[in-house]
């Protein structure tokens, strides 16, 4: 305060640390309250307004107050769908309870009355096509091709299905439903295909299996057909009013449509768009046919056959006014549910209905009644009843009306659990599965409204406590849900009467409906009883339905969630009321004396969120209707609190009411107020203290930076933050939508200025007072000084240079930055990924980084399109020789097979391919050569058949990968076939010979045999020429061709001519080649008599000339392998391991659109090195050898 006194400002502001606030004063108001400002120093300023002197600005004391807050965000798509599920705003907001019209509803009425006609007997409509969509829609041919082709290979695996799927197809083409598509018509780029598949439905007596059309199939990029149409109005009725009004006569029946959306044609124009392929043999190519009815699978389906029923109708409302009034108000979709009050009204609905729909070329079968009467009139006049074949004494299983079983036989309509306990016998126990029980569960009226609740609260508590979709549930809420499910098994008790009077056949004098509602902390609902007495007084109650809500996630005290229950009882009332039309008298009941006498009070008088509903209320019903119950009367409380299954099929005051219902209305609890209104009311007063402490704390940013890796992103969300608190600031301000320029160029601004405060914040003020940097400072060096926009830069050398500001004096950032970071990441991307320097260049155009350069290699080095590119493949040192190459063994045992490409050979005039098959032994390196006519399996066996009878049984065969021969030319892809081929495999294992393949893709596996094709080859092009040669003729130079080669030298050839001869793969095959290594003696031995010992000799002679043939391969060529391509040094150090991240190397040049991948398994040699690895991509697992994968070292 003194300071202020020197600057002539008289201030009566009494230091307190307790003082009380008085008065709030707006924003609004504050400046027309002001006069004089006053700057004290730099950092407070007084201000004179019309109650005295006032100080903003910044002290300079500092708080020792530290606040900590940790704000965790979480995105999941289903959660604000289930926020919504659970908060109580979604409560009657929408009137769902009538079918409306939205926008646009009443144009697609309007244009379906005007497209409909009559045509052969048939209704015909055209499909709701989005403005434009028609001519856009792109053929999807190929997609709905591949899915056909899928299709088939399932129908391959199961004959049985292709029949049954063959008989429906069939059907559709007798009928008419589908036609084959002409050809003329298949050039049309228009059309659009429908995929389609199965779907088996056991529960079904009729129509196993039905096909199923995907609408919404597409290219990727372009629109569905079903993307393309409207859906159209919901013109069906209100689930909950058509089960209410099958449950108010004594005779009910129902029935259904006949493949109702088959029997409504299509126009012309649009059936080009409903093709779809079929086959009616596996082996051939598939044809097209398409739909010349409606298919249900398209969007608009359902809307075109409620709106083609209720155009048919119309036709009939002045013949038959009864029945038309009924069908309007019992079809939903394609099913009939309807009641009468006796057989021969019950009888005549139903011929008349059967003429009607008759009219439109459409069936009403499978009728279903609980009258027995009236069934035997119906077998009389021929109607098709769901059991018309079966007899009369046999057992009618219950049906399925509306997600409720009906059992017709004993007139019970119940909740059926046999397939919800089925799928809770998983045992799985996570909120995931709980929410699927929960979807599981059909109880349009409420009949199990007090054991659903449990399991609402359970999902809530769940919701709250934040545990995530699929983890394991908390120990107390597993509890829960175990005791839940263990209960569950009982809803098999849990029936109630479909007809509400029962077994009463008298006249009714009256009729009420009761209504009580409930609620608790976690649960409000309501629940409705009809109250009739006869003629002789008798009083009966009946169930008619019930409500259940979980309390919303914003805390209510009790008395406003029992006010909550009883709006929703109201609004249930009025729904049930004007469905059932009965002459009756309404009654609401709580057991809250608070909401009671909110609704019977003024609704001026109370607080918004009371006033609003109590003005709904007062609405919906009169306070003289509403009564106070006590609790233990009221069975709406079993809603509020939960109870389990047995004990409610047990509970008489759910199904029935308390005992008072069935006494006269002098019996009742008092329904007079006689407290006053305001000693309730106060109670809807809470009292509550807060406390509020402003402290300086560091400056925080309004966006999360280390949630981003994007700069553009980045500023483009600060600069929605931005706009919407300009929104806020400044009402009815137009704005753009898109983000501008100038909005970026904030953005940035923002970000640069927060990044210098929080890391120079010393120095920028220091500037500020004209003082002098420390020495300590990083950034001391470089001569910084505060520019016009209060941004630190660099002062510089090169102001006379012809350079624009920014080049001048760059904005200096910190290394150690995200925002940095990513301003590197940008402007390397900027310019092309280009290198260290160039990257550095283009920063220092408007930036300055100290140690920049090191920040722009650590970017560049984890730039993942960077280190795809710059990716090295793996390597490894020279594996060992296999045992089957360096173990002495006789010739052609150990054999490597491949194929040359096709050579032309000439038969008359005409030419055809040949192929040399080429055998190569591993130890001697001899090769045998065989040509064939084709590569069929047939030639390929006699070829080897040749072989074998000429060079002996061999033990392994080593060959390429099948799938090298599918990714190499069209010729070498015949032989993965011809090795699948079980001819040939049954060869091979008859033989006992082993197959070995190599890893696809690398054929140095197999180099002894892949490097003698080009031996072969040499010799070959320069013996042919250009000459063309008939089969026999180039079999016979291949013969010579395989002398030349099996002659060549296996090692160094001596120029001494002292030295003995080179070592040959002959020597093996010719034994005793080279005269001059016979001795004398055995030429003579030859010429000799024939005697026993000069045949001993021979023998004798040949197996030292054998052994001396193997110690010449051993030392002579064996041991000179260990110097032939040497241990190399790997570019990798390290071997390669499970889950590494690699590039994997493709048939493209370019290494940015190779596949990256992960390794699942590798395989190790046997010097305990990685040679290849089983890699999963988005293609599939593939096995490759490790110098086909460059490792990313990707975390």
């Amino acid at each position: 305060m003194d300071r202020n006194g020197d600057k002539g400002i008289q201030t009566n502001i009494q230091s307190s640390e307790n003082c009380e606030i008085s008065l709030l004063i707006g924003s609004d108001f504050y400046w027309s309250l002001t006069h004089r400002i006053k700057r004290l120093d730099s950092s407070l300023v007084a201000v004179e307004t019309s109650l005295g002197w006032s100080l903003q600005g910044k002290c300079d004391e500092q708080s020792d107050c530290t606040s900590v807050h940790l704000i965790h965000s979480e995105e999941e798509s289903i959660s604000a769908e289930l926020r919504r599920f659970w908060e109580i705003e979604s409560l009657g907001i929408r009137d769902n309870d009538s079918v409306s019209l939205g926008n646009g509803d009443e144009e697609i009425l309007s244009e379906f009355d005007k497209s409909v006609c009559f045509v052969d007997g048939r209704y015909r409509v055209s499909l709701p096509w989005k403005p434009g969509m028609r001519e856009v829609l792109q053929n999807n041919k190929t997609v709905a091709r591949k899915r056909f082709e899928g299709l088939v290979r399932r129908f391959k695996c199961d004959h049985e299905l292709f029949c049954e799927y063959k008989d429906v197809i069939d059907n559709y083409v007798r009928e008419g439903i589908v036609e084959r598509t002409s050809c003329d018509s298949l050039s049309d780029s228009q059309g659009f295909y429908l995929p389609h598949h199965a779907v088996i439905r056991s529960d079904k007596t009729t129509s196993r299996l039905r096909i199923v059309f995907d609408g919404s199939a597409h290219e990727d990029g372009h629109s569905s057909l079903n993307q393309s149409l409207y859906t159209g109005p919901n013109l069906h009725p209100n689930m909950l009013e058509l089960l209410l009004r099958f449950r108010k006569n004594p005779v009910a029946f129902t029935a259904d449509v006949k493949s109702a959306f088959l029997q409504i044609e299509l126009d012309l124009r649009d059936r080009e768009f409903t093709r779809f392929f079929w086959t009616d043999n596996l082996n051939n190519n598939p044809y097209v046919l398409n739909f010349t009815r409606v298919l249900f699978g398209l969007r608009p389906s359902p809307y075109l056959l409620a709106a083609t029923l209720k155009h048919h109708f119309k036709k009939y409302k002045e013949q038959y006014p009864h029945t038309f009034d009924l069908l309007n108000s019992s079809i939903y979709v394609d099913d009939f549910i309807c009641g009468r009050n006796d057989v021969p009204d019950a009888l005549r609905t139903t011929l008349e209905c059967l003429q009607i729909f008759s009219d439109a070329s459409m069936l009403l079968r499978k009728w279903r009644t609980n009258s027995k009467q009236l069934d035997l009139l119906w077998q009389q006049e021929g109607v098709e009843t769901e059991f018309s074949k079966t007899s009369a004494t046999d057992l009618k299983p219950p049906i399925k009306v509306l997600g409720l079983a009906w059992d017709s036989e004993k007139d019970l309509i119940y909740f059926d659990p046999k397939d919800l306990l089925k799928f809770m016998s998983r045992k799985t126990e996570s909120k995931r599965f709980i929410l699927s029980v929960v979807g599981r569960i059909c109880d349009p009226i409420g009949i199990l409204g007090p054991f659903v609740i449990k399991l609402k609260c359970l999902l809530q508590d769940l919701w709250t406590l934040g545990v995530d979709w699929d983890s394991e549930l908390p120990p107390k809420l597993r509890h829960k849900w175990q005791q839940w499910s263990s209960e569950a098994e009982g809803l098999t008790e849990i029936k109630i009467p479909r007809f509400y009077l029962g077994d009463v056949d008298q006249e009714l004098s009256s009729v009420d409906i009761h209504c009580f509602s409930d609620a608790s902390k976690s649960a409000y609902g309501t629940i409705l009883y009809l109250r009739f007495v006869t003629c002789n007084n008798k009083i009966e109650t009946s169930f008619i339905c019930s409500k259940s809500r979980v309390a919303p996630l914003k805390s209510l005290t009790l008395p406003r969630l029992e006010l909550t229950a009883a709006l929703l009882s109201a609004r249930l009332a009025k729904q049930v009321s004007s469905c059932l039309k009965f002459n009756a008298n309404i009654y609401y009941w709580t057991d809250s004396l608070i909401s009671y006498y909110w609704i019977c009070g003024d609704s001026s008088a109370f607080k918004p969120y009371i006033k609003n509903s109590v003005q709904e209320i007062q609405l919906l019903s009169d306070p003289s209707q509403w009564g106070h119950c006590p609790g233990k009367d009221n069975p709406a409380d079993l809603i509020s609190r939960g109870t389990s299954a047995v004990k409610l099929a047990q509970n008489e005051l759910w199904w029935h009411g308390p005992p008072w219902l069935k006494l006269a209305p002098d019996h009742w609890p008092n329904r007079q107020r006689d407290i006053l209104d305001s000693e309730l009311c106060s109670e809807e007063l809470e009292y509550r203290s807060s406390v509020h402490v402003a402290v300086t704390q560091q400056r925080e940013s309004l966006v999360d930076i280390n949630r981003f890796s994007s700069l553009k992103k980045l500023l483009k969300v600060t600069a929605w933050v931005f706009r919407f608190v300009n929104n806020a600031r400044i009402v009815n301000k137009s704005m753009n939508f898109y983000i501008t320029a100038d909005e970026i160029q904030n953005a940035e601004y923002f970000w640069l200025k927060y990044v210098q405060y929080e890391f120079y914040s010393a120095e920028i003020l220091t500037l500020k007072r004209n003082e002098q940097l420390r020495c300590s400072s990083e950034i001391k060096s470089l001569v910084p000084y505060l520019g016009e926009d209060n941004l630190l830069r660099i002062t510089g050398r090169l102001l006379e240079a012809d350079l624009c500001f920014g080049e001048k004096h760059p904005v200096i950032l910190p290394r150690h930055c995200k925002f940095t970071e990513l301003l590197v990441i940008r402007e390397h991307e900027r310019i092309g990924h280009c290198g260290v320097s160039a990257t550095l260049t283009q920063l220092r155009k408007n930036y300055w980084i100290p140690k920049g350069r090191q920040l722009v290699k650590t970017i560049i080095r984890i730039c993942l399109i960077c280190k795809k590119y710059n990716a090295k493949p793996a390597d490894q040192l020279s594996g060992q020789l296999p045992r089957d190459r360096i173990t002495q063994s006789p010739p052609f045992q150990i054999v490597g097979i491949d194929f040359t490409g096709a050579i032309l050979v000439k038969d008359n005039q005409e030419t055809h391919k040949s192929y040399v098959s080429l055998f190569t032994c591993a130890v001697t390196r001899a090769v045998h050569l065989e040509l064939v006519s084709d590569m069929s399996t047939k030639c390929f066996l006699l070829a080897l058949r040749r072989f074998l009878a000429r060079r002996g049984n061999c033990k392994v065969i080593y060959s390429d990968n099948a799938r090298t021969f599918k990714a190499a030319e069209k010729e070498l892809a015949y032989f993965a076939n011809i090795l699948k081929d079980s001819e040939f495999q049954n060869f091979v294992a008859d033989k006992g010979i082993h197959w070995k393949f190599i890893v696809e893709r690398a054929p140095w596996w197999g180099g002894f045999y892949e490097r003698l094709v080009k031996t072969i080859k040499d010799p070959l092009r320069k013996i042919l020429g250009k000459a063309l040669l008939m089969f026999e003729e180039l079999s016979t130079i291949l013969s010579e061709v395989e002398v030349i080669v099996n002659h060549r030298p296996l090692t160094y050839v001596e120029n001494d001519p002292g030295e003995p001869e080179p070592f040959t793969p002959a020597h093996f095959l010719e034994l005793g080649y080279g005269d001059s290594k016979y001795p004398i003696y055995f030429i003579e031995l030859i010429d000799a008599t024939t005697a026993r010992e000069s045949y001993k000799k021979r023998k004798t002679y040949r197996t030292l000339l054998l052994k001396q043939l193997w110690r010449r391969w051993k030392e002579q060529y064996l041991l000179q392998l260990k110097t032939v391509n040497h241990f190399k040094t790997p570019s990798v150090h390290k071997n390669l391991k499970l889950n590494d991240i690699v590039l994997v190397e493709g048939n493209v040049k370019s290494k940015l659109l190779w596949e990256l991948g992960i390794i699942k398994e590798i395989f190790i040699g046997r010097d305990n090195n990685v040679r290849s690895c089983l890699v999963k991509t988005s293609k599939g697992l593939f096995k490759k050898p490790i110098q086909l994968l460059y490792p990313l070292e990707l975390e």
